[in-house]
């Protein structure tokens, strides 16, 4: 079986029972695919290029992981970043990325979810990231310090840090990272000419005529900020509800967990049942003489030995 994929999409889940095949499962992993085996959340079989054979009996696990661990590229911008003077900057973010760690993958991005694509990442790292970290810190600047290439640099780095940080949490590795702050055109000259004028025009007005302007652009400016701090809460709104939506995933992802190990001590203890029942009637076709001694003592050796690995991984299990 081949991966059939979207070029946006870097991983997908398949449950044991989707996948075709009775005594079997065969997939192939071409290029920078690997094919990652799960029981109950756990990895315990990872395979890169080539193709892998999964027997139905020998092998228990509960789902199959098809990841695509080659170089992505995400690029977008950040509108209405509110700035300290009540300026709305836009930062365009472009960054390139890869999985490096599937186990963290796989538990801390990928969740509860069955397909994780390019959106699914830049999703969560606009709700954990930018907007939990990052712009709280940017709003204490100025239009001016955010656009002054010294402190943008700094800017820079400090965003690629954060990124950094909550990607390796996921299993991301961060390879490159491109931001440039833009304040909106003509912006910052108009403000300038704004001042400009104000300046030439003051010996002819009178004291009067300048408080009432003054006041004029102050409410201006306040009315400006207003419509700046409902645009970012809405957007705080939204990452806290993204991350709300994560909480909800990670209980189900508990509550699946727990299900999972109930169903596979049941089981065990059916397993236990039936190899106690063979037990009983081997030792009755050896009374009634239906069984040699030589194959009797090798039945029970063997029963005897897989009752014991039952008994012990219950005892683990409690």
């Amino acid at each position: 079986m081949g991966w059939k994929r979207d070029k946006n999409l870097i991983a997908e889940r398949f449950g044991r029972d989707e996948l075709p095949g009775f005594l079997h499962k065969e997939f192939e992993a071409s290029g920078d695919e690997s094919v990652i085996l799960e029981k109950n959340g756990e990895i315990y079989m990872e395979k890169g290029r080539g193709k892998l054979v999964i027997s139905n009996v020998l092998e228990d696990f509960t789902d199959i992981i098809m990841v695509d661990k080659s170089e992505k590229s995400l690029a977008n911008e950040i509108k209405n970043v509110c700035t300290l003077d009540g300026r709305a900057i836009s930062i365009n973010l472009m960054l390139k990325f890869r999985v490096f760690n599937s186990d963290h993958f796989s538990k801390n991005l990928m969740c509860e979810r069955d397909k994780v694509f390019l959106s699914d990442v830049w999703d969560q790292m606009m709700s954990d990231v930018v907007c939990g970290r990052i712009l709280p810190k940017l709003q204490k600047k100025s239009a001016n310090e955010l656009a002054g290439p010294e402190f943008a640099e700094k800017a820079r780095s400090s965003i690629e840090d954060e990124i950094k940080k909550k990607f390796k949490t996921w299993g991301l590795l961060l390879t490159s990272l491109y931001a440039k702050f833009s304040v909106p055109d003509g912006a910052c000259e108009a403000v300038a000419e704004t001042c400009a004028t104000a300046q030439s025009k003051r010996t002819d007005l009178t004291e009067d005529d300048n408080i009432e302007d003054l006041e004029k652009e102050r409410m201006q400016r306040e009315v400006e900020m207003e419509l700046q701090k409902k645009q970012t809460q809405k957007d705080m709104a939204d990452a806290l509800e993204a991350m709300e939506l994560k909480d909800i995933q990670e209980k189900k992802k508990k509550l699946k967990e727990g299900a999972a190990k109930d169903e596979e001590r049941q089981k065990l203890i059916e397993g236990l049942q039936n190899l106690r029942k063979a037990k009983e009637i081997t030792e009755r076709k050896f009374y009634k003489k239906e069984l040699s001694e030589e194959a009797f003592q090798h039945m029970m050796e063997d029963f005897e030995k897989r009752i014991i690995e039952i008994e012990t991984k219950l005892g683990r299990k409690k």
